[in-house]
Protein backbone atom coordinates (compact mmCIF):
# COMPACT_ATOMS: atom_id res chain seq x y z
CA UNK A 1 0.00 0.00 0.00
CA UNK A 2 1.70 3.14 -1.31
CA UNK A 3 1.80 6.41 0.94
CA UNK A 4 -0.51 8.62 -0.65
CA UNK A 5 -2.99 5.66 -0.17
CA UNK A 6 -2.68 5.17 2.97
CA UNK A 7 -3.28 9.08 3.34
CA UNK A 8 -6.69 8.72 1.82
CA UNK A 9 -7.87 6.13 4.11
CA UNK A 10 -6.46 7.62 7.27
CA UNK A 11 -8.17 10.98 6.24
CA UNK A 12 -11.47 8.70 5.11
CA UNK A 13 -11.66 7.00 8.68
CA UNK A 14 -11.11 10.47 10.60
CA UNK A 15 -13.84 11.97 8.64
CA UNK A 16 -15.83 8.87 9.99
CA UNK A 17 -15.01 8.92 13.91
CA UNK A 18 -16.12 13.17 13.75
CA UNK A 19 -19.33 12.22 11.73
CA UNK A 20 -19.90 9.63 14.55
CA UNK A 21 -18.29 11.79 17.47
CA UNK A 22 -20.35 15.42 16.17
CA UNK A 23 -23.59 13.79 15.47
CA UNK A 24 -23.39 12.08 19.24
CA UNK A 25 -25.68 15.39 20.58
CA UNK A 26 -28.25 15.15 17.84
CA UNK A 27 -29.28 11.51 18.22
CA UNK A 28 -29.44 11.35 21.75
CA UNK A 29 -31.39 14.68 21.40
CA UNK A 30 -34.12 12.63 19.03
CA UNK A 31 -33.81 9.79 21.72
CA UNK A 32 -34.97 12.59 24.27
CA UNK A 33 -37.24 13.72 22.36
CA UNK A 34 -38.82 10.39 21.42
CA UNK A 35 -41.06 7.47 22.50
CA UNK A 36 -38.58 5.31 24.25
CA UNK A 37 -37.53 6.24 27.92
CA UNK A 38 -33.74 6.94 28.75
CA UNK A 39 -33.40 4.00 30.71
CA UNK A 40 -34.45 2.11 27.02
CA UNK A 41 -31.85 3.75 25.66
CA UNK A 42 -29.01 2.97 27.71
CA UNK A 43 -30.66 -0.73 27.56
CA UNK A 44 -30.53 -0.71 23.69
CA UNK A 45 -26.35 0.91 24.06
CA UNK A 46 -25.39 -1.47 26.69
CA UNK A 47 -27.45 -4.62 25.29
CA UNK A 48 -26.06 -3.95 20.93
CA UNK A 49 -22.62 -3.54 22.20
CA UNK A 50 -22.01 -6.40 24.63
CA UNK A 51 -23.74 -8.19 22.17
CA UNK A 52 -21.48 -7.21 19.54
CA UNK A 53 -17.90 -7.69 21.06
CA UNK A 54 -19.42 -10.66 23.35
CA UNK A 55 -16.35 -12.78 21.10
CA UNK A 56 -13.76 -10.34 23.12
CA UNK A 57 -15.06 -9.77 26.51
CA UNK A 58 -17.10 -13.01 26.98
CA UNK A 59 -13.59 -15.49 26.99
CA UNK A 60 -12.24 -12.57 29.90
CA UNK A 61 -15.46 -12.42 31.89
CA UNK A 62 -15.26 -16.52 32.15
CA UNK A 63 -10.97 -16.84 32.51
CA UNK A 64 -9.50 -14.41 34.91
CA UNK A 65 -6.24 -14.90 33.85
CA UNK A 66 -7.07 -13.76 30.01
CA UNK A 67 -8.55 -9.88 32.06
CA UNK A 68 -5.75 -6.79 31.02
CA UNK A 69 -7.14 -4.88 33.93
CA UNK A 70 -7.75 -5.58 37.57
CA UNK A 71 -10.98 -5.88 39.14
CA UNK A 72 -10.91 -2.08 40.79
CA UNK A 73 -10.47 -0.67 37.38
CA UNK A 74 -13.10 -2.57 35.70
CA UNK A 75 -15.68 -1.59 38.25
CA UNK A 76 -14.86 2.03 37.95
CA UNK A 77 -14.99 2.28 34.46
CA UNK A 78 -17.63 0.65 33.87
CA UNK A 79 -19.48 2.75 36.67
CA UNK A 80 -18.37 6.03 35.48
CA UNK A 81 -17.94 5.49 31.64
CA UNK A 82 -20.71 2.93 30.88
CA UNK A 83 -23.37 3.37 33.28
CA UNK A 84 -23.18 6.51 34.61
CA UNK A 85 -21.74 8.75 31.78
CA UNK A 86 -25.06 7.38 29.26
CA UNK A 87 -27.24 7.91 31.96
CA UNK A 88 -26.45 11.70 32.39
CA UNK A 89 -26.26 12.57 29.01
CA UNK A 90 -29.51 11.30 28.05
CA UNK A 91 -31.24 13.18 30.66
CA UNK A 92 -29.51 16.30 29.62
CA UNK A 93 -30.28 15.96 26.10
CA UNK A 94 -33.91 16.25 27.19
CA UNK A 95 -34.24 19.25 28.36
CA UNK A 96 -31.16 20.95 26.46
CA UNK A 97 -30.59 21.84 22.36
CA UNK A 98 -28.45 19.47 20.86
CA UNK A 99 -26.44 22.56 19.90
CA UNK A 100 -25.50 22.84 23.33
CA UNK A 101 -24.43 19.24 23.37
CA UNK A 102 -22.38 19.68 20.66
CA UNK A 103 -20.60 22.64 22.07
CA UNK A 104 -20.74 21.85 25.84
CA UNK A 105 -19.82 18.12 26.15
CA UNK A 106 -16.59 18.68 24.42
CA UNK A 107 -15.84 21.54 24.56
CA UNK A 108 -16.06 22.08 28.84
CA UNK A 109 -14.08 18.80 28.82
CA UNK A 110 -10.48 20.33 28.62
CA UNK A 111 -11.53 22.88 31.19
CA UNK A 112 -13.13 19.94 33.54
CA UNK A 113 -10.10 17.97 33.13
CA UNK A 114 -7.20 20.47 33.63
CA UNK A 115 -9.28 21.47 37.03
CA UNK A 116 -9.09 18.01 37.88
CA UNK A 117 -5.84 17.77 36.87
CA UNK A 118 -4.56 20.59 39.36
CA UNK A 119 -6.92 19.18 42.36
CA UNK A 120 -5.58 15.44 41.98
CA UNK A 121 -1.58 16.20 40.99
CA UNK A 122 -1.09 19.51 40.90
CA UNK A 123 -0.42 19.88 37.04
CA UNK A 124 -0.60 23.23 35.31
CA UNK A 125 -0.59 23.35 31.63
CA UNK A 126 1.41 25.44 29.60
CA UNK A 127 1.26 28.83 28.31
CA UNK A 128 -0.42 27.55 24.77
CA UNK A 129 -2.75 25.18 26.87
CA UNK A 130 -3.85 27.63 29.17
CA UNK A 131 -4.72 30.35 26.37
CA UNK A 132 -6.88 27.05 25.07
CA UNK A 133 -8.58 26.94 28.03
CA UNK A 134 -8.98 30.25 27.76
CA UNK A 135 -10.86 30.47 24.71
CA UNK A 136 -13.09 27.35 25.33
CA UNK A 137 -14.48 28.92 28.31
CA UNK A 138 -15.33 31.91 26.45
CA UNK A 139 -16.83 29.96 23.58
CA UNK A 140 -19.17 28.58 26.12
CA UNK A 141 -19.80 31.51 27.90
CA UNK A 142 -20.85 33.15 24.81
CA UNK A 143 -23.23 30.44 23.83
CA UNK A 144 -24.90 30.26 27.58
CA UNK A 145 -25.06 33.99 27.11
CA UNK A 146 -27.07 33.94 23.81
CA UNK A 147 -29.29 31.76 25.16
CA UNK A 148 -30.50 33.44 27.86
CA UNK A 149 -30.40 36.48 25.98
CA UNK A 150 -32.64 35.17 22.75
CA UNK A 151 -34.53 33.00 24.50
CA UNK A 152 -34.69 34.56 27.99
CA UNK A 153 -34.46 32.83 31.38
CA UNK A 154 -35.45 29.41 30.56
CA UNK A 155 -35.34 27.41 33.51
CA UNK A 156 -35.63 23.76 31.72
CA UNK A 157 -32.94 24.88 29.49
CA UNK A 158 -30.58 25.95 31.76
CA UNK A 159 -30.99 22.84 33.78
CA UNK A 160 -30.18 20.85 30.73
CA UNK A 161 -26.98 22.58 29.99
CA UNK A 162 -26.05 22.28 33.53
CA UNK A 163 -26.49 18.61 33.32
CA UNK A 164 -24.41 18.81 30.43
CA UNK A 165 -21.57 20.25 32.52
CA UNK A 166 -22.24 17.28 34.75
CA UNK A 167 -22.16 14.67 31.89
CA UNK A 168 -18.61 16.32 30.98
CA UNK A 169 -17.50 16.79 34.39
CA UNK A 170 -18.10 12.50 34.53
CA UNK A 171 -16.45 11.70 31.56
CA UNK A 172 -13.40 14.40 33.00
CA UNK A 173 -13.11 11.70 35.54
CA UNK A 174 -13.22 8.86 33.48
CA UNK A 175 -10.14 10.41 31.16
CA UNK A 176 -8.28 11.06 34.54
CA UNK A 177 -8.49 7.46 35.15
CA UNK A 178 -7.58 6.57 31.88
CA UNK A 179 -4.25 9.02 32.15
CA UNK A 180 -3.70 7.36 36.33
CA UNK A 181 -3.79 3.49 34.85
CA UNK A 182 -2.28 4.06 31.30
CA UNK A 183 -5.26 1.48 30.55
CA UNK A 184 -5.62 0.89 26.51
CA UNK A 185 -9.14 2.37 24.89
CA UNK A 186 -9.96 -1.45 23.57
CA UNK A 187 -9.82 -3.34 27.41
CA UNK A 188 -11.03 -0.39 28.41
CA UNK A 189 -14.31 -0.47 26.11
CA UNK A 190 -14.68 -4.08 26.84
CA UNK A 191 -14.66 -3.97 30.30
CA UNK A 192 -16.89 -0.67 30.37
CA UNK A 193 -19.61 -2.57 28.37
CA UNK A 194 -19.72 -5.93 29.86
CA UNK A 195 -19.90 -5.04 33.38
CA UNK A 196 -22.03 -2.35 32.90
CA UNK A 197 -24.62 -4.23 31.26
CA UNK A 198 -24.38 -7.36 33.22
CA UNK A 199 -25.41 -5.33 36.26
CA UNK A 200 -27.79 -2.39 34.42
CA UNK A 201 -29.82 -4.97 32.28
CA UNK A 202 -31.16 -7.46 35.24
CA UNK A 203 -32.69 -3.87 37.03
CA UNK A 204 -33.72 -2.69 33.45
CA UNK A 205 -35.82 -5.54 32.59
CA UNK A 206 -37.44 -6.01 36.73
CA UNK A 207 -37.38 -1.79 37.77
CA UNK A 208 -37.36 0.63 35.22
CA UNK A 209 -40.07 2.01 33.43
CA UNK A 210 -40.05 1.17 29.58
CA UNK A 211 -41.73 2.33 26.39
CA UNK A 212 -40.03 -0.43 24.69
CA UNK A 213 -43.68 -1.70 24.01
CA UNK A 214 -45.02 1.36 22.18
CA UNK A 215 -41.50 2.80 20.28
CA UNK A 216 -42.11 2.17 16.34
CA UNK A 217 -39.16 -0.40 14.94
CA UNK A 218 -37.60 2.43 13.46
CA UNK A 219 -36.63 4.66 16.38
CA UNK A 220 -35.29 1.38 18.03
CA UNK A 221 -33.42 0.23 15.06
CA UNK A 222 -31.86 3.65 14.76
CA UNK A 223 -31.06 4.25 18.48
CA UNK A 224 -29.34 0.68 18.59
CA UNK A 225 -27.10 1.22 15.04
CA UNK A 226 -25.90 4.11 16.42
CA UNK A 227 -25.60 4.06 20.17
CA UNK A 228 -24.69 0.25 20.03
CA UNK A 229 -22.68 -0.36 17.17
CA UNK A 230 -21.80 3.34 15.69
CA UNK A 231 -19.85 4.75 18.63
CA UNK A 232 -18.24 1.83 20.62
CA UNK A 233 -17.57 -0.39 17.54
CA UNK A 234 -17.11 1.12 14.72
CA UNK A 235 -15.85 4.99 15.84
CA UNK A 236 -13.36 2.78 17.91
CA UNK A 237 -11.72 0.92 14.98
CA UNK A 238 -11.83 4.27 12.67
CA UNK A 239 -10.27 6.09 15.46
CA UNK A 240 -7.11 3.90 15.69
CA UNK A 241 -7.01 3.85 12.41
CA UNK A 242 -6.74 6.91 11.36
CA UNK A 243 -3.74 7.38 14.22
CA UNK A 244 -2.00 4.54 12.46
CA UNK A 245 -2.20 6.17 9.35
CA UNK A 246 -2.30 10.01 10.37
CA UNK A 247 -0.41 10.28 13.46
CA UNK A 248 -1.34 11.41 16.63
CA UNK A 249 -1.13 14.83 16.00
CA UNK A 250 -3.03 15.20 13.00
CA UNK A 251 -5.66 12.97 13.67
CA UNK A 252 -6.44 15.00 17.35
CA UNK A 253 -6.33 18.17 15.60
CA UNK A 254 -8.68 17.39 12.72
CA UNK A 255 -11.77 15.52 15.28
CA UNK A 256 -11.27 19.07 17.10
CA UNK A 257 -13.69 19.96 14.98
CA UNK A 258 -15.95 18.06 16.86
CA UNK A 259 -17.92 20.78 18.20
CA UNK A 260 -18.52 23.25 15.12
CA UNK A 261 -19.53 20.07 12.87
CA UNK A 262 -21.99 19.22 15.95
CA UNK A 263 -23.44 22.20 16.07
CA UNK A 264 -23.97 22.66 12.17
CA UNK A 265 -25.53 19.23 12.15
CA UNK A 266 -28.04 20.59 15.22
CA UNK A 267 -28.44 23.57 12.39
CA UNK A 268 -29.61 21.26 9.70
CA UNK A 269 -31.25 18.16 11.08
CA UNK A 270 -33.18 19.40 14.09
CA UNK A 271 -34.01 22.90 12.22
CA UNK A 272 -32.05 24.35 16.11
CA UNK A 273 -31.40 27.99 14.90
CA UNK A 274 -27.61 29.55 14.24
CA UNK A 275 -27.40 32.84 16.34
CA UNK A 276 -24.29 34.60 15.92
CA UNK A 277 -23.10 34.36 19.17
CA UNK A 278 -23.68 30.58 19.31
CA UNK A 279 -21.47 30.54 16.40
CA UNK A 280 -19.00 32.74 17.38
CA UNK A 281 -19.12 30.51 20.88
CA UNK A 282 -18.54 27.38 18.77
CA UNK A 283 -15.56 28.64 17.06
CA UNK A 284 -14.00 29.73 19.87
CA UNK A 285 -14.24 26.00 21.50
CA UNK A 286 -13.11 24.79 18.11
CA UNK A 287 -9.90 26.75 18.46
CA UNK A 288 -8.95 26.30 21.50
CA UNK A 289 -9.84 22.85 21.53
CA UNK A 290 -7.50 22.62 18.58
CA UNK A 291 -5.27 24.72 20.07
CA UNK A 292 -5.08 22.08 23.15
CA UNK A 293 -4.77 18.87 20.91
CA UNK A 294 -1.74 19.68 19.08
CA UNK A 295 -0.42 20.29 22.08
CA UNK A 296 -1.52 17.52 23.82
CA UNK A 297 -0.57 15.08 21.00
CA UNK A 298 3.17 16.43 21.03
CA UNK A 299 3.98 16.21 24.39
CA UNK A 300 1.82 13.36 25.01
CA UNK A 301 0.95 14.21 28.65
CA UNK A 302 -0.87 18.14 28.42
CA UNK A 303 -4.55 17.20 28.87
CA UNK A 304 -7.29 15.09 27.30
CA UNK A 305 -6.60 14.18 23.75
CA UNK A 306 -9.77 13.14 21.00
CA UNK A 307 -9.20 9.92 21.76
CA UNK A 308 -11.36 11.00 25.51
CA UNK A 309 -13.87 12.09 23.86
CA UNK A 310 -17.28 11.74 25.35
CA UNK A 311 -19.71 9.07 23.74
Amino acid sequence: MTKQSTSEIGYLCAAITLLIWASFPIVSRMAGTGVLTLFDVVALRLGVASLALSYWWVPRFLNASLRQLSMRQILSFSMVAGLTYPLVAFTAMRFAPASHGAVILSGALPLLTAALSYYIWKEKPGRVGQWSLVLVFIGVALLLATSIWRTGFDFTMLVGDAILLTASAVWALFTILLKYWKARAFDVTLAAVAVASLVYLPVYFLLLPSNFAQAGWGEIVFQASYQGLLVPVVAMFTYARAIEYLGAVKTVTLLSATPVVGTLMAVGFLGEVLYPGTALGAMCVFVGATMGAMVGAAGGTSGPTRSDEPR
